[in-house]
This record gives structure tokens, sequence and C-alpha cells, in this order.
């Protein structure tokens, strides 16, 4: 089916009529409930949930809720029921039988006789209803013209809920997302081969078909030969039998066109339910009644974004003693044999053993992957631009940076990564980097991503020119924020010990207000701006400082309070607390009660900056403020200098810099990570431009409190109009003193 034939809104209607929430959901899992112990339904249940467990691990046994496991089966099991009956009504539109449509027909994965399960328990009442409902959604009762892949991804996310879509690290792809994967392909799309080794419902299959219909419009060929060239050159592979029918469906749909013809009586689609990787399953694939090995000319797709601590124990020893150690996926000794070192996803490890397993040796591929995937560990033997000893050339990345393909559900950003075998490897790497339109972004088909969103063409180059599997950052004008951090910058102060130096209000009377103070965690620092504040005791000016005589003696309470919880303050394990009394602390000297400090938390990867003083609290009156343990900071006494830093830092210059230098989630805001940043004095750049920083830093604090006086949550979800030409004018001023400096 070509774009202009879908419904737009079918989706929408078919996971409204027809979802859990539906009546014909609710009758199919009661019935299917209610005839738990009968041998079809028991039968089917149990080789189901076996099937997942060989092929999934305990991924979805481990899952929070408390549905059973049973119940989640039924789910699938209810979805499959309506597949087919949109199977019925495609066959009877088009007059076409397809042939070995049960997941496990072309690999024996998976023997549940599922009709059977059907016939057991929906009666002819419930067929009716669904039918009904499946007419009403599509407008027609014949179905075809109003479902494809998206629809069918929409109906299926309505029923098996968001949580054990996760664990199996789903994530289907929008069609223009995978005609824009398809098009960065290298090919000749009437002869070639390819595979989806990761299919889901079927959304880059579909795309594949649609451009071969058009490659063998003028062929000279009659509809079976069309068809057969088709079916003998698109591929789909995936390890979730509802995956595998609705791919099924969806591969049928696209061929509706040919379908119709006097010389198509049947069709055989070659999707199969197998592990493309041969990690949990390695069965054999048969096609039309043959042995069948699909190594192509070109593999497309979007493999599972799950991370690898993740993964069940025994899915990841199969990984480690299987492709991991053949391809050298799991390098290194103790830690670093940790496949993507710590909380990395699987992806790169999938698209290196497929290509390994299934791609000719001068094809390419194309695949939608984490765009942190140019940078940390996880991607580095992607860049690296090798496999198994070949080069494995990256020629091309589609960058959404910010935007949200699969929805605001899914946090990482994506990118499509076009490879080529057989390339020398090389850099920089070309990329076109997509951003927000005037329209809201539409990835729904390839023509409403190029209406909707603005494309620029730049590079990708390494970090370190010396290893090119290093980071990579755009070439531009983010590499323009990167260079000399002429600041010192400093940790919070660290206890070790919260339940004793974290002071309630209802303490205070209990102690001498003289030591303690506004104390910052992670969660109070926005962007120009605090959310608030902790209490901390902090008994000492400097770390080390030897002050047990004068703090008894000036503030008896506080010392007392201390003594009562010396052995608590004994068990703290760090050597840097060994020096100076007791209840010395550390991250603690001049620096701490600078008159200002620019303030971000450290861990994570939330670039918030803020300058801090002094605040005047309720119980307090006004004090400086400390930032605590999850904090850095550059302390400074120049209040037009603090600024003009934290201009620089929230800038949408820089913020990309550190967005290219560190992975989303993963990353913290280190020292290591900040000081990369082109950080000058004040002294060293010219006045205007400190000025007109330092003014709109000023400015910007002065709005942001004037909007937190609500929940964290409903702050992160405002928009502050008042700061956006504020916010305007910082980028222009911070490109100007780029510009400048490297004129």
């Amino acid at each position: 089916m070509t774009d202009a034939a879908l419904a737009p809104d079918a989706g929408a209607r078919l996971a409204d009529r027809l979802g859990r929430e539906s009546d014909a959901h609710a009758r199919y899992a009661a019935a299917a409930r209610d005839r738990a112990d009968d041998g079809v339904v028991a039968d089917a249940v149990a080789d189901w949930l076996q099937f997942v467990r060989r092929s999934h691990g305990d991924a979805v046994d481990s899952l929070p809720g408390e549905r059973s496991r049973e119940a989640l089966v039924r789910d699938w099991l209810y979805y499959d029921f309506l597949l087919e009956r949109l199977f019925a009504a495609v066959e009877r539109a088009l007059d076409v039988r397809v042939r070995d449509r049960a997941p496990g027909a072309n690999t024996g994965a998976l023997g549940v006789d599922l009709r059977a399960v059907h016939d057991a328990v929906a009666d002819d009442e419930l067929r009716s209803l669904v039918d009904a409902e499946l007419a009403a959604a599509s407008g027609s009762a014949a179905a075809p013209n109003a479902v494809d892949p998206d629809a069918l991804r929409q109906l299926y996310e309505s029923v098996v809920t968001r949580p054990v879509r996760l664990a199996l690290g789903e994530y289907y792809t929008p069609r223009g997302v995978a005609a824009l994967a398809v098009d960065a392909l290298e090919d000749d799309v009437g002869a070639d081969t390819y595979l989806d080794p990761g299919c889901g419902s079927g959304a880059f299959l579909s795309v594949l078909i649609d451009r071969k219909l058009a490659a063998t419009a003028d062929a000279g060929l009659d509809a079976r030969e069309r068809l057969d060239r088709i079916t003998d050159g698109v591929f789909g592979i995936d390890l979730n039998p509802v995956a595998v029918r609705s791919a099924t469906l969806s591969y049928v749909l696209s061929l509706a066109p040919l379908l119709g013809s006097p010389e198509v009586e049947s069709v055989a689609v070659p999707v199969f339910l197998t592990d493309a990787l041969g990690v949990t399953r390695d069965d054999d694939l048969r096609y039309r009644g043959e042995p069948f090995d699909p190594r192509v000319d070109h593999l497309v797709g979007n493999p599972p974004w799950i991370t690898w601590s993740d993964l069940p124990d025994a899915v990841r020893t199969a990984w480690r003693d299987g492709p991991a150690e053949r391809l050298d996926l799991a390098p290194g000794d103790g830690k670093t044999a940790l496949l993507g070192h710590a909380n990395d996803d699987v992806s790169v490890p999938f698209v290196l053993t497929c290509a390994d397993r299934y791609l000719a040796a001068d094809g390419d591929a194309a695949f939608v992957l984490k765009r942190t995937i140019a940078k940390g560990p996880a991607g580095r033997r992607l860049r690296a631009q090798r496999l198994d000893g070949d080069p494995l050339r990256v020629r091309r990345v589609h960058d959404f940076a910010d935007l949200r393909p699969f929805g605001d559900g899914v946090r990482a950003g994506a990118a499509i990564f076009a490879l080529s075998a057989g390339e020398s490897a090389s850099t920089p790497i070309p990329v076109t980097a997509w951003s927000r339109g005037d329209a809201a972004p539409d990835f729904s088909t390839r023509a409403a991503v190029d209406a909707t969103l603005r494309r620029e063409e730049t590079e990708f180059v390494p970090v370190d020119a010396e290893d090119p599997a290093s980071s990579w950052l755009r070439a531009d004008a983010d590499r323009r924020a990167l260079g000399d951090c002429d600041h010192e910058i400093r940790h919070g102060v660290k206890d070790d010990a919260r339940e004793v130096f974290e002071i309630d209000r209802d303490q205070l009377a209990d102690i001498e207000p003289d030591h303690v103070f506004p104390y910052l965690k992670s969660r109070h620092v926005v962007k120009y701006g605090l959310f608030g504040h902790d209490l901390r005791l902090v008994p000492q000016r400097q770390a080390g400082e030897d002050n047990e005589d004068r703090l008894e003696r000036e503030c008896p309470r506080t010392y007392d309070y201390l003594d009562a919880r010396r052995e608590r303050l004994a068990e703290r394990s760090s050597s840097w607390l060994d020096r100076g009394p007791f209840y010395s602390v550390f991250g603690l000297g001049e620096y701490t009660w600078a008159d200002y400090k620019i303030v971000w938390c450290r861990l994570g990867y939330k670039p918030h900056f803020a300058v801090v003083s002094s605040v005047e609290d309720e119980d307090l009156g006004e004090k400086p403020v400390v930032p605590g343990d999850h904090c850095m900071f550059v302390a400074t006494d120049d209040e037009r200098e603090a600024h003009f830093l934290c201009a620089l830092l929230n800038s949408s210059l820089y913020q990309r810099s550190l967005d290219d230098i560190v992975s989303e989630g993963k990353s913290s805001l280190s020292k290591a990570v900040v000081s990369r940043l082109y950080l000058p004095t004040a002294a060293d750049v010219s006045d205007d431009l400190v000025d007109r920083l330092a003014e709109g830093s000023r400015r910007a604090h002065e709005i942001v409190p004037e909007h937190t006086d609500v929940s964290k949550r409903e702050y992160n979800r405002t928009t502050i109009d008042d700061l956006e030409p504020i916010r305007a004018d910082v980028d222009a001023a911070v490109e100007e003193l780029l510009a400048r400096r490297d004129g």
C-alpha cells in the first residue's frame, strides 16, 4: 500500500474499539480464563510461556504488578485472535489464501495451534462482535485499505501493556523513520535482497515492499512474477510470535495491489519466528518447504533497545558464550568484560552480530539506534568501524537530536546509522541533523518528515583525533564550545552520614544555628534558580580543621548532639574523614564560603546551572548556601563573572556540546566533563559580551523564582515565556563570543 492509501486514524479507532478496555477483550479473556483447564487452552498458555522464558529468560516473570503471567498470555492470544479475524477479512476481500501464517510455520519454534485455541474460546457472538468493530474502525468490512503496520502497532499497544513491551525491548518504528532508513541504503531496489532481523509489526517490510512494487511496475512482469520477485527479496525475523503474525499480515496488506490478480491464488510470506542472533534459540528456517539461509544484500531495522543489565542471567550467559565471545564484543577483563560496560543496551551487539551472520560481503545496512551510540562505551565497537577484522564503515548518520520519533514515552533520542561492509573506515562521518520546523514533528510518513522537520548537513568527528572510535561530536558550532576551562571546579560537601548531618526544622531547638546552613541536593537545582533547599549541619569551616575545643565551648548543644552520635560517625569508611575531629567532613574550604557559586548536579545528565549566594531561610535568616555531595560548583567573589559563566553553561550551544560529550542517562556532569568546555575568565572576553551574558543570567535568575511555587513536576512541564527572549539573546551572544574566539 502507498502512504496515500492509508486511513490516518485507523489505528486509533482500532485501539479504541478493540483495546484492553473493550468489551471484546473482556469477553475473550473471561472465556479463556473459564477454559483455563481445557486441554487446548492450557497447553497453549503453557507452551507460550515456555517459549517466552526460553527466548527472553525471566524478563516477563519479573515484571511488577498483580496480573499473572497467564493473564499476559491471554492478552497475546486475544491480539492474535484479532489478527486471525483480519486475516480472514483480507482473504475474503482479495480472494487469496495466505499460506503458513501461523507464527512458527517456517521454523517450528512455537507449536501452539492458535486456531484451535480461538475455536475453543471465541463463540460466534464474539466473532461477530469483533468483525463488526473491525469493520466500523476501518470503514470497510474488507479492512485492507485501512490497516497498515502503524495501525497494527497502535492496536497491539492498546492490548499488551507498556511494561511488557519494554521488558521485551520492543520499540515499534513510525513509517516515516522506516522510510528514511530504507532510503539511506545504497541499493538496486528491483533486484536486491533485504532482511529486517527484528521486524516487529512490519514497518520496514511494508516500506520495502512499496519500493519493490514501484521498481517492478514497468518491468514487463505479470502479478505472479512481481509477487515472487518481492517475496524472494524481502524477509523478516522476530522473536515475538505476535510480532511475526503482525508482520505477516502487514506484508500481505502491502502486497494487496497484486493479490487481486487472477495469476495469484495464494501467497507465502517469508517472515520467521526465531532469534535472529542464534543466542537463545537457533531454529532451522524453511520457506516454501525448502531450507532457507537469508544471506542478503541489505539489513535494515530497529533492533531491541534493552539494557544489558536488564537481560536475564541465562540470556546474558548465552550472549557472552555466543556472539560476544566469537566477535569480541565483550573484550577485556573484570568490569570491561561486561557487554556494554555498565547499563548500555544491546542494540550495537545485535547490529554487529546480524551483519556478521546475514550481510553479504559488499552489502550495507541502516539501523535505528539510540543517538548516544555516537558517544560513550555502548557505541565504541560501532565507531571502530570494524567487524571481526573486516571494515564496516559508518557511511552516514541521520540524527534526530531531541526529537521524539517514538513519542514522549521513550526518553532516549534516536538516530539512523547507515553502514557499508567491505569499505574502509573513515572520518568525518556525514550527518543529516533533523530539527523542529514550523509545524509539529510528524513521523507518520517520509513526506511528513520532510514537511515538518528541518534538515542541516554537518559531520561527526572523533573527540580524540588519534582514536577514531572515541566519542563523536558535530564538527560545526558545537565543537567551538570545547576548550580550556580557566576555573577550578569543586566538589560539594561530603559527610557520609546523612542521618547525622541532615537537620529537620524541629531539631533546630536542640542545637545552636551557627553551623546549620541551607544545603543543596540535585533536586534543588534548576536552570537559573533553586527549587528549595534542605538544612545541613556543617561543623567546620574547612576540611580537617581541628575546632573541637572551640565547638564544645561556643556551641555546646551542637557538640553534645554530635558526641551522642560518635559511634555512628566512627563507622564512616572514607579515609578523607580521618583528618581532624570525629565529626570531620570534606569537600570543604574557602571556596565553599565564596560570595557566589555556579552550581550543578554532578550525578546523571541534567545540565542545569544556577548562581547561588545566600538565601533567606525562615528559621535561620540569611545564610550562605552550601552545595552538597551531589553537586559540583565554580566559586567566585565576582557576581558579574558568576552570571557570565552561568549564561555560557546554560546556553543552547554549550548544552549541545555537553550532550555531545556525555551519553544521556549514563554519564555524569563530572569535573572531567565540564572542564572540557571553553570557560574563560571574564577578563579574557570583551566587556560588551560579558555584560550582555551576565545581564541575561541576572534577569533569568529574577524570573525563575516567580515560577517555583508549584510542584517540581509541574514546574518541569512549564514553559516560562519571559525566559524565551533572554535565552535567545544569550544564545546570540555566545555564538558571537565563540566566533570572535575562532576569528
